[in-house]
């Protein structure tokens, strides 16, 4: 294993020990239905996300410098690591989703996951 290898499970690690009362509430991702809204909190904006099938989503935001547009939800990120659990939001992780056309973005840490289930 190289050092960098190992920073980063130290890194991951230590994030998951300083954080241990953050990481809470979950949302698994595949309970989420076409016509489905989910509002994902964080520190700087809120991401809104209407469900079109499975991940994808058209996304708008709160904020006119940040993105609208169609997007893959991926998961959470824990921290700076790159270690993502996906298919899974949770307060205290890093939503990363990727656009459709041109790469992938990672937010500030989740604080709040709000999810409106259309019934059918």
């Amino acid at each position: 294993m190289t050092t960098r290898q190992w920073d980063g499970m130290t890194d991951l690690i230590a994030y998951l020990k300083a954080s241990a009362e953050k990481v809470g509430d979950q949302l698994e991702l595949g309970d989420v239905r076409p016509g489905d809204e989910l509002r994902v909190v964080t520190r700087h904006t809120d991401y809104v996300f209407a469900i079109l099938d499975n991940r994808t989503a058209n996304l708008t935001c709160l904020r006119f410098d940040r993105p609208h547009a169609r997007v893959k939800i991926m998961g959470c990120t824990f921290g700076n690591s790159s270690s993502i659990k996906p298919d899974h939001l949770f307060c205290g992780g890093n939503l990363e989703f990727a656009y459709e056309l041109d790469g992938a973005a990672k937010t500030t840490a989740i604080q709040a996951i709000y999810w409106r289930h259309e019934a059918k």
